[in-house]
């Protein structure tokens, strides 16, 4: 698991997803199709990752393919960390 993976899985399992079983959650698991994220948490997900990691999520970007599982978050930020 990358940094990246690593920051964004601690922010969900502790501050958006903390009331349900997920402490064995994985880079690859589904997170929408689950029904661990709605479209408060993934608000609250782009909160985190652009105040965390210093980028900017522009509303095109938030689609729920990019925030299907902690992988495709972490693989979001850094392609806006490098700018593209």
């Amino acid at each position: 698991m990358t940094a990246t993976e690593s920051a964004i899985r601690e922010f969900l399992v502790n501050e958006v997803l903390y009331d349900r079983e997920v402490k064995d959650l994985k880079p690859e698991d589904p997170l929408i199709t689950r029904g661990l994220l709605d479209s408060l948490s993934i608000l609250k997900t782009v909160t985190f990752c652009e105040e965390r990691f210093g980028i900017s999520i522009p509303d095109q970007e938030v689609l729920p393919d990019h925030f299907e599982s902690v992988r495709a978050i972490a693989a979001l930020v850094d392609r806006r960390r490098a700018g593209s």
